[in-house]
């Protein structure tokens, strides 16, 4: 399976795998569902793939983060019972 970093991927390939990206898409009035090069979709939107990406990864971070901790252990109270 060859892998394309995302500047060669559609946009619709990059809103599909990175959850929040669909949202800093439509903040930059760019349709998840365009076809489009993610490359020339920036372009057109006044910003390069590298700031538009910049923000997807920001927001993704800042999504995980507030994400509710998940533990992994049980307490002694649930394994007793």
């Amino acid at each position: 399976m060859q892998h394309k970093n995302y500047e060669e991927q559609t946009v619709k390939e990059v809103a599909e795998r990175v959850p929040e990206a669909r949202r800093v898409l439509r903040a930059y009035h760019i349709s998840a569902s365009n076809a489009m090069p993610l490359d020339i979709a920036a372009a057109e939107a006044s910003v390069t793939p590298d700031e538009l990406l910049a923000v997807v990864e920001y927001k993704a971070r800042r999504r995980a983060r507030q994400a509710p901790a998940i533990r992994e252990y049980a307490t002694e109270e649930e394994l007793v019972a």
